[in-house]
């Protein structure tokens, strides 16, 4: 299986204040001041995250996984739904596959069909141990919980957080502080909709040429926002 080396390809978290951060941020805000922000921390899915909010209105998330280098980039949070979206994945085959052959195993072991102390007997209560254990592990590993929010009007993705990570009450309070600070940036702001809306698509367009998003889903948001009537009304 692939999944052989799930728990050795775990983060070096003493590497995080290397030199190797790729950051992105073509306006160059200084931080003056934080508000608030969160670590998270997932070994086995080799994730590592930190959220800080600063200024008032803007976001810094540091990310270091083990298929790239940390890297760290700025959302203006002004520009944001201030609803928590949650996305859930759960690859049950795994956990299926896992709690059928320990299942097996625990029949071959106490039921009495075969003698305990035969060489192929051994071999074969390894092997189908081994195997459902890596499937467990397998199951953990592509699991999925995360909440995210998403700019206004484009929809776009643009900051995620491992669910109840690093423990539920320090999430709860980060994501309810979240929450009322996007709302608190956008009342600063005091734009109509419609300048809101060009506001965000600027927002946008400076992600995506500094490659935090992707093309075709900037051009998605773009038509979103170009289709709303709040945009179109102003022109």
């Amino acid at each position: 299986m692939s999944q052989a080396n799930i728990e050795s390809d775990e983060i070096n978290l003493e590497s995080l204040d290397d030199d190797s951060t790729d950051f992105t941020d073509g306006e160059n805000i200084a931080v003056e001041y934080v508000n608030f922000e969160i670590e998270q921390n997932n070994s086995l899915q080799g994730i590592y995250r930190k959220i800080t909010i600063f200024n008032d209105a803007h976001c810094y998330q540091t990310i270091k996984n083990k298929h790239h280098k940390k890297y760290r980039y700025r959302t203006d949070i002004a520009y944001l739904d201030p609803r928590p979206f949650r996305s859930r994945v759960r690859p049950w085959r795994w956990l299926f596959l896992s709690l059928t052959l320990l299942g097996i195993d625990a029949v071959l072991l106490l039921g009495g069909f075969v003698d305990t102390t035969s060489i192929n007997f051994l071999g074969l209560f390894v092997g189908l141990l081994v195997v459902g254990i890596m499937s467990l592990l397998a199951y953990f590993y592509y699991s999925r919980d995360r909440v995210f929010f998403r700019s206004r009007y484009g929809k776009i993705k643009l900051i995620e957080l491992i669910n109840k990570n690093p423990d539920n009450k320090s999430f709860r309070s980060f994501l309810n502080k979240l929450v009322m600070q996007i709302n608190k940036a956008k009342t600063a702001r005091g734009l109509n909709q419609a300048k809101s809306l060009a506001r965000e698509l600027k927002e946008l367009r400076r992600l995506k040429d500094e490659g935090i998003i992707p093309e075709n889903s900037y051009e998605k948001a773009k038509q979103l926002i170009f289709k709303h009537e709040g945009f179109t009304s102003a022109e």
